[in-house]
């Protein structure tokens, strides 16, 4: 069966999607947020909805979880917990920097530099070019092809900015390649959904399934999880690891004469296709297709890249 050229399109974009995690915010931002958090709970720890407020974020905010990522990152916070039981609490670094009023204190400047190169990816980058970095061009060029995995187009400048202005703000310059170190960004390693593994989903801080479930498929750029008992799919970056209910123990088997055959069912196979609104394209069809079946949708693909084509077209066209 030929592939379209929108069904590979489909395909290169999917796999463009996912860029490297950055910090969110830049770590002059980072530490004046520490700051925030500090003046309303002290060393105290607070739920992320607490925290998101006191930096004038909407409990459920994207904004909140992101900042608190970035803290994170920075190794600015220290968080424990999942879901509404998740408290942050800032880390014995930020406290260092946030009191330190000794004048032109060393250990204070070292300890920004450190967070600087904290978030793995600004390790990575220092490593590779140091106070060096190549003109803008090259450093995007370098960003969205050469990079494993590589930046997508439209986030690649949103990170070098928060890279350089991070780096800006620490004072980095070549000399600090010897006293800064940068071989391990000392961030966890985060947890990656796989096939058959219990987990939970966690969306801005809140958990969205009743109990945990298990990951029952992923779609092909490997963005997106399939879940027993959940319709769609949910990001895979947004799922928890979790135990099984009840400790992990199977629920009780039924008396055998009570067993109810369970109805036939039609195998699908589904292909979504994040897109840059945040809405997602769904392509689904049974898993056994007869060659006509094949047939009627090749021809009903080339339908559909028509129909695409001619609502980009109308949009293009139409006044603002």
């Amino acid at each position: 069966m030929a592939t379209s050229p929108l069904a590979t399109e489909i395909q290169e974009r999917g796999k463009r999607m996912r860029s490297p995690a950055y910090p969110f915010i830049n770590l002059e931002t980072a530490i004046r947020r520490a700051r925030e958090f500090y003046d309303k709970e002290q060393r105290n720890a607070a739920s992320l909805r607490i925290a998101a407020k006191h930096w004038r974020y909407e409990a459920k905010s994207s904004g909140g979880l992101q900042t608190a990522a970035a803290m994170l990152s920075f190794g600015l916070m220290e968080d424990e917990g999942t879901g509404e039981k998740r408290t942050l609490k800032l880390s014995k670094n930020a406290l260092k920097i946030l009191l330190d009023t000794r004048p032109e204190s060393s250990e204070r400047v070292y300890l920004i530099k450190q967070a600087a190169l904290t978030p793995k990816i600004h390790a990575q980058i220092w490593k590779k070019w140091g106070a060096n970095l190549p003109s803008l061009e090259n450093l995007r060029h370098t960003l969205m092809f050469d990079w494993e995995p590589p930046f997508n187009e439209n986030t690649v400048d949103t990170f070098i900015k928060e890279y350089k202005d991070t780096i800006a703000f620490a004072k980095l310059t070549e000399s600090d390649s010897l006293t800064v170190e940068v071989k391990d960004s000392g961030e966890k390693e985060p947890f990656v959904a796989q096939i058959g593994d219990w987990v939970q989903w966690e969306h801005n801080g809140v958990l969205g399934f009743p109990e945990p479930r298990r990951v029952k498929g992923l779609s092909p750029d490997g963005s997106w999880a399939y879940i027993d008992g959940q319709n769609g799919c949910v990001e895979r970056n947004q799922l928890i690891k979790a135990s099984a209910p009840s400790e992990g123990k199977p629920p009780a088997d039924p008396d055998p004469s009570m067993r109810i055959p369970p109805p036939r069912k039609t195998l699908m196979q589904e292909f979504v296709v994040p897109l840059s609104d945040g809405s997602k394209a769904v392509f689904q069809w049974p898993t056994v297709l007869t060659k006509d079946d094949v047939a009627d949708l090749q021809d009903s693909l080339k339908i559909l890249e028509r129909k695409i084509l001619r609502s980009t077209d109308k949009a293009e066209q139409s006044p603002e």
